[in-house]
């Protein structure tokens, strides 16, 4: 994975996303293609991300398990602005920002954020 110039909840056409709101015509095709490119860069970096799932998983020491996910986890946060955990609930709300655009990176990863925070609450209460 490449370490980001830019906060990753930036939109790739920053100029744009300022001048246009997010119901305007031109607002949603950016906020769309946004959503687009960071579904693809996610796609190109997910077999780096399995692969080192796969490794963390074979490491028997508890303490360095935990610190290689935690690696891992940062990693990831620091690319793509959503913890590693959370990864598919971003596709998710990527998915539908792709298709009817309306939020701004940083709106999906708030929203991918509250919903795996609460699917994680219904899970443990359950």
């Amino acid at each position: 994975m490449r370490k980001p110039d830019r906060n990753p909840l930036d939109s790739a056409a920053p100029t744009l996303f300022a001048a246009y709101p997010a119901a305007s015509t031109i607002g949603i095709h950016v906020r769309r293609g946004d959503a687009r490119l960071r579904l693809r860069e996610m796609a190109e970096a997910e077999g780096t991300i399995r692969r080192q799932e796969q490794c963390n998983a074979q490491i028997t020491d508890r303490i360095a398990r935990q610190i290689a996910e935690s690696q891992l986890r940062l990693q990831y946060l620091i690319e793509f602005g959503v913890s590693s955990a959370e990864r598919e609930t971003f596709r998710h709300v990527l998915e539908q920002v792709a298709q009817h655009g309306g939020l701004s990176l940083r709106e999906a990863a708030n929203l991918a954020h509250a919903q795996h925070a609460a699917g994680t609450e219904i899970a443990a209460a359950g």
